[in-house]
């Protein structure tokens, strides 16, 4: 057990105690949402275990930690199942929730009956004893059961996040505001928590006894219930995808045959009436353009320019760009307002494209131009 620490405790408390306001106010809103529910009960497990340990710290500064082996409020098999049908919610707005999902979560119910065993009371204060209580291994092994199934559903979380992004790379030419990339480093970040909090735990208990457990627990917890914070209100104003046609399944994509005469076409309108200038130019936008399924056009993108929809049209842009840099009055806007009048809509999407694209990025390209 850590040692007593008013300030820390204090701060969790807090942090904690507006992470579960937040998931109130979440199952509140309306209209409610699904994506809004779920992100709620991710919120509430995550605040819960960091609460969990302030109210753990306060009752060991009153010595009355026999009392919490009766009020254990830990529920790690929630956080799993959590995360993982908010990330469903929020890339598929067709997404619905239904009975035979309910199997995710049984395993928090049987953990909530768990800890009103003697299994996990003598198991978990037997850690502290010498010789160790043998039910020590089944309360360690529920524990471990814990981080592995968080483990899994954020590595199936993360996969979701990052096929739903392929899958806008082939639908549309702009995808800042569609592509959830704010949502991929708490999942990072609490994929990272749990397996090198359990590491760091094991090592201090074998190897220095638990001498380093004041120096990194309660701080671990703070940054914890800092981190739930932030992805509740990050969540909160995103909290939705508004497009639908994502499949989360991995297809694989099948082999055409090269349509050259319809590559011709497709460049000849790019040259002919610049639908990339733009912002807004999607898959579907383009193939109405040339009377044709967007399948094909995909299809014919992918084989014939060996590149998706995203690339192939912010191609066009940054060549775009770069003619209108060489205009004699150039100087007259910025390179922001230029990249804006090609086509983009972010400072962000137009610097990480023009620098993929060409290996500088756009103020050293314009800079070269002048000299």
């Amino acid at each position: 057990m850590t040692a007593p620490n008013p300030i820390l405790t204090t701060i969790i408390f807090v942090f904690a105690l507006q992470a579960m306001v937040l998931g109130v106010l979440l199952i509140l809103k309306r209209p409610r949402k699904q994506a809004h529910v779920f992100l709620s009960f991710l919120i509430f497990f995550f605040a819960l275990m960091a609460f969990n340990i302030a109210w753990v710290n306060v009752l060991s500064a009153n010595n009355l930690m026999p009392v919490f082996r009766y009020f254990q409020m830990e529920l790690l098999y929630g956080i799993g199942p959590s995360l993982y049908f908010y990330t469903k919610c929020i890339t598929d707005s067709e997404f619905r929730f239904a009975k035979k999902d309910y199997i995710h979560f049984v395993p928090v119910v049987l953990e909530f009956l768990f800890y009103r065993t003697a299994f996990y009371r003598l198991g978990a204060e037997g850690m502290y004893q010498d010789p160790v209580h043998p039910y020590t291994k089944i309360y360690l092994g529920e524990q471990w059961l814990g981080i592995l199934s968080i483990t899994i559903y954020v590595v199936v979380s993360l996969i979701l996040l990052y096929r739903y992004q392929s899958w806008l790379k082939s639908q549309f030419s702009n995808i800042e505001h569609k592509s959830l990339n704010w949502m991929k480093l708490p999942v990072i970040i609490y994929a990272g928590y749990w397996i090198g909090w359990m590491v760091l735990t094991e090592i201090d208990r074998f190897a220095f006894d638990r001498s380093l457990r004041d120096s990194y627990f309660l701080p671990a917890f703070v940054g914890l219930a800092i981190v739930t914070n932030w992805i509740g209100f990050k969540g909160y104003l995103h909290s939705r995808a508004a497009i639908s046609g994502f499949v989360p399944q991995k297809t694989r994509p099948k082999k055409s045959k090269s349509n050259s005469e319809l590559a011709q076409r497709i460049t000849e309108l790019m040259n002919r009436e610049r639908p990339h200038l733009d912002p807004e130019l999607d898959l579907s936008g383009l193939a109405d353009l040339l009377d044709i399924n967007p399948k094909q056009l995909s299809q014919t993108i992918n084989q014939d320019f060996a590149m998706n929809f995203y690339e192939f049209v912010n191609k066009y842009r940054v060549a775009a760009f770069k003619e209108r840099l060489q205009q004699p009055e150039s100087s007259k806007l910025t390179l922001l307002a230029h990249a804006f009048e090609s086509g983009f809509n972010s400072k962000s999407t137009f610097n990480d494209v023009f620098k993929k694209m060409t290996g500088s990025t756009p103020s050293s390209y314009a800079k070269q131009l002048k000299d």
